[in-house]
Formats: C-alpha cells, structure tokens, sequence
C-alpha cells in the first residue's frame, strides 16, 4: 500500500528548519528596521540644518534655540537645537553655530540601537557613539 502525505518526522524537521532560520534572519530584521529609521532620522536632521542656512544667509546667523520651531517629530527619535553662542544686543540672529541631535526614544525599538544620539553641527560634522554610523 502507498501512503500519500508526510510522516510526523518530515513535519518536525521542517518546522525544526523554519524555526531554526527564523531565529537566524530575525535579528538581521529588527537591525535592518533600525537602520532604516536612523536613515530618516539622519534625513530629517539634513532637512533641518538646510532651513538653518538658509536663515543664516538671509539673517547673518543662527536663530535661538527658543524661536526655532521647525524640527521634525518622529516616533523612534526626539530631536534637539541648540545655538551655541549667545546672542548679542537682543538681537535673534546672532548665533554663528548650532548643534542638532536626535536622540532614539525611551520604550522604543530604536533604544537599543548601538549608535545611540546622532549629530550634526553647522560646519557638516556628524557624530554618533559608533563611527560608521552615518
């Protein structure tokens, strides 16, 4: 008599397979989305520091730190802005650098990504806890 179908030991080791490359592409998965929300996070930050040159060119400097409001809201990364020189005579625009720097949320997957913060300063310079990182 011929038997048509799989035996309960075919179906074991072909569960054992999947299971087996499931542990493997998994964690090269939750890297890739990371690398993917770091990309749009650097994107954003590029985005930002070009709406800062161009006050820079129209106003002679940088604006305030609490007069800036065009920094973008994602849900893996929290931006920041700050101006690194103080203004003069009252004036808003007196700034001549910056440092922006988005940092990867609390309770969020991006949290555990080695790169940690990235920034970028107004001479192009690009940081991050880790080299290749951009």
């Amino acid at each position: 008599m011929i038997s048509k179908g799989f035996s309960l030991t075919e179906l074991l080791i072909a569960a054992a397979i999947v299971a087996i490359l499931g542990v493997v592409a998994y964690p090269s998965y939750l890297e890739s989305l990371q690398e993917g929300r770091r990309s749009q996070a650097q994107q954003e930050m590029l985005q930002v520091a070009i709406i800062l040159e161009r006050a820079y060119s129209r106003n002679g400097g940088y604006p305030d730190s609490d007069k800036f409001e065009a920094l973008p809201t994602l849900d893996m990364y929290t931006f920041k802005y700050e101006h690194l020189n103080k203004p003069v005579d009252g004036e808003n625009y007196t700034s001549r650098s910056y440092l922006l720097t988005a940092t990867p949320k609390k309770d969020t997957a991006q949290e555990s990504d080695p790169c940690g913060a990235l920034t970028l300063n107004h001479i192009g310079t690009q940081g991050a806890q880790i080299d290749d990182c951009w």
